[in-house]
């Protein structure tokens, strides 16, 4: 069985020049931004058609075979115009046309993605001798602290997924799938998605860095990257590559994804990957991402000490290493191995900040990788001068980084509050209280709308006392955010930051139900409704 699964990872390792929806590799596909969607191609009698003269002149000259929106999960205006065509042809005549078309601008290669494989739990050796990784990243010193909280949702972003894996089993809140695939993008997922946050200490299985954290499973791409950070995913794992050329729509991708408050951590490619160990390898090179290499048990980057032909990739665009070589890994039920790859080094480090999260959620993308490379083992004491600043900060030490986190100030646990509620205060609910107080959802129902329709309420007769409620919404927030509550009262409005410190106090008249905060810092914040000294009610919001 592991000759197999050797035969099958190696070949994972090879550029596949193929989607995710494993088309056809004699066509070719091109991203452009289509100006005027308009003149966007459709189906019509099972031909592909458009009103535009120049776009129908383009289809019929380059025989192009079908057109979809590439990012329709974006909610930036700009990437939502951007299209891939694929077309039985040359890609760079029909990327050069493109470009001189006065309909069109920005048209590049479309992406071409590859998998990139190459106090203990009960289950901490149950299939294996030894788990050097998650020894050698001080897994228990981290888990000393937490293993996670299941509030804490990780992306995995991969071939596709067993889910009926053990250890996999009620660990996923999503998980999408591809149809038409290898079976080694099953395995890949699946050994992917089980080191970064796998079922542990269960008596069955290996054990996983950020086991207790929840996992969102969607297929390889962009897209999907923002599908999971839309989804709510605050960290993202990509073990794979989308070709070897920088993308200004990649990096808006990345951008987007950061404003949401998400991280992607992205595997940096297996030696061989880009033609040569020291090239970029995309997603990981961008902006924005963790881009993650591979080291051995002895923190050596070369897997064969000696041999700089057994490394995986080494650049400056590398932010940090993990154990990469034959680690611990399991790709179907009952089928455990070892396997190499940076496909298999990114996981530990998107469930170690699963862990980081977890403790403190208002961590930043920055300060993330920062406390990463601080805490980082040195690992050019043991490499070659070849590689001496093409390793990123070091070897991840996820003990260190949780200890870290624990200890740090700006992310302290906010003060507690009293919890008696002021009596003596009369509460209105609409709907004789059938349903609970949901945000009002933008276009829909302003809150100036929802504060009338609570007042109109109170004059009808299916008005009765109920315990009062409110809400911030969004939250977290990138933004702002609003405050809503479902009785006309006078009472004090405070924010207080994470040091302790009121930094709002306003005075919230009877005739108001919401209320805008605007926070200029990101971190965590308390936001509470006080009346008469008694607390009515608080919550936590983070600005991201």
């Amino acid at each position: 069985m592991e000759s197999l699964f050797t035969t099958l990872i190696t070949a994972s390792l090879v550029l596949l020049s193929t989607t995710s929806n494993a088309q056809d590799n004699s066509t070719s596909s091109v991203w452009v931004t289509v100006k005027e969607t308009a003149v966007v191609p459709y189906l019509e009698n099972g031909k592909l058609m458009s009103a535009e003269p120049k776009m129908q002149q383009l289809i019929e000259e380059f025989s192009i075979i079908s057109v979809e929106q590439a990012l329709p999960a974006s909610k930036q205006e700009t990437l939502q115009k951007v299209y891939e065509f694929t077309c039985d042809c040359n890609v760079d005549a029909l990327t050069q046309a493109m470009n001189r078309s006065e309909i069109l601008q920005g048209a590049e290669r479309a992406p071409e993605y590859e998998l990139l494989s190459s106090t203990n739990p009960d289950d901490y050796t149950l299939n294996f001798n030894q788990d050097y990784a998650l020894d050698l990243i001080h897994a228990e010193d981290a888990w000393g602290y937490t293993t996670g909280d299941t509030n804490t949702i990780l992306g995995v972003s991969d071939g596709s997924f067993l889910g009926y894996h053990e250890d996999l089993a009620n660990k996923y809140v999503s998980m999408t799938n591809s149809s038409g695939i290898p079976m080694y993008y099953y395995y890949h997922g699946t050994a992917v998605a089980t080191a970064v946050a796998g079922r542990t200490n269960n008596g069955i299985g290996k054990s996983a860095i950020g086991y207790d954290c929840k996992l969102a499973l969607n297929t390889m791409g962009y897209n999907q990257l923002l599908q999971l950070a839309y989804g709510g995913s605050r960290v993202i794992n990509a073990s794979w590559s989308s070709g070897c050329w920088y993308s200004a729509y990649y990096q808006m991708v990345i951008d987007e994804i950061n404003d949401l408050g998400a991280i992607v951590v992205a595997a940096a490619g297996n030696g061989s990957t880009c033609g040569g160990a020291d090239h970029f390898v995309y997603p990981a090179s961008l902006d924005g991402v963790i881009s993650v290499t591979s080291v051995g048990p002895q923190d050596n980057h070369e897997r064969t000490i000696g041999d700089p032909n057994t490394t995986h990739q080494h650049n400056s665009k590398v932010d940090i290493c993990a154990p990469g070589y034959d680690v611990a890994l399991t790709v179907a039920p009952g089928w455990y191995l070892t396997g190499n790859g940076t496909s298999f080094a990114a996981p530990y480090v998107s469930g170690t900040i699963g862990l980081m999260l977890s403790m403190r959620p208002c961590l930043t993308y920055d300060e993330v990788l920062y406390i990463l490379q601080e805490t980082s083992a040195d690992v050019y004491a043991v490499n070659y001068s070849d590689y001496y600043g093409l390793l990123g900060a070091g070897r991840l030490d996820a003990g260190a980084a949780i200890e870290y986190v624990a200890n740090m100030i700006p992310c302290e646990e906010l003060p507690t509050t009293p919890t008696t509620v002021g009596s003596g205060v009369g509460i209105l609910s609409l709907n004789n209280g059938v349903a609970p107080m949901q945000p009002f959802e933008s276009g829909e129902l302003s809150y100036a709308d929802a504060e009338q329709a609570v007042r109109h309420a109170a004059t009808t007769e299916d008005v009765q006392l109920a315990p009062f409620e409110a809400m911030a919404y969004p939250n977290p927030t990138n933004q702002s955010t609003f405050v809503q509550w479902n009785q006309e009262i006078e009472a004090e409005m405070q924010v207080i930051d994470a040091t302790g410190a009121i930094i709002q106090n306003e005075t919230i008249s009877h005739t108001r139900l919401s209320k805008e905060i605007e926070l200029e810092q990101k971190g965590m914040y308390l936001v509470r409704l006080v009346k008469d000294g008694q607390l009515l009610w608080s919550e936590k919001v983070v600005k991201l």
